[in-house]
C-alpha cells in the first residue's frame, strides 16, 4: 500500500508544478473539445475515479482516434481530491494537459502505464 501512496504524492506534485508552469484546460467538456482537435497540442487527458462512466468512456475512445494516441489517466481518488491536488478550491472531473511547463507528469505517468501492463 506504501507504494501506491508514494505514486499519489508524486503524481500531486508534478501536478502542482504543471499548474503553476503548463497549460491546462479544466472541465470535461474542455478535455472532450481538446482531444477532438479543436486545441492543437493535447497530450494527456487526466480524469478523477469518480467521473461519470459516460464521459469516461468517451474520453478514452476519442483518445485512441487518429495519428497520436493521447494518454488517460484515471486520477486514483474522487474528484474533491483531484481538485485540490491541482490547487483549486472545487472539484475537477477531468483536466487535459497542453503544455507540461516544468513538470515532469508525462514521464511520471508514461512510467506509470508501463508498470501497469507488465503486471
Amino acid at each position: 500500500m506504501k507504494i501506491k501512496s508514494v505514486e499519489l504524492s508524486d503524481v500531486n506534485r508534478e501536478l502542482q508544478k504543471m499548474i503553476s508552469s503548463g497549460k491546462v484546460l479544466i472541465g470535461s467538456k474542455e478535455a472532450i473539445k481538446a482531444l477532438r482537435g479543436r486545441e492543437k497540442g493535447a497530450k494527456i487527458v487526466i480524469h478523477a475515479s469518480n467521473c461519470p462512466e459516460e464521459i469516461k468512456e468517451e474520453l478514452k475512445e476519442i483518445g485512441k482516434e487518429g495519428d497520436e494516441k493521447n494518454t488517460v489517466y484515471e486520477y486514483p481518488s474522487n474528484s474533491l481530491e483531484l481538485g485540490l491536488a491541482c490547487g483549486k478550491p472545487y472539484s475537477i472531473a477531468s483536466l487535459c494537459i497542453m503544455d507540461a511547463g516544468e513538470s515532469e507528469i508525462s514521464r511520471l505517468l508514461s512510467h506509470n502505464f508501463q508498470s501497469k501492463k507488465r503486471r
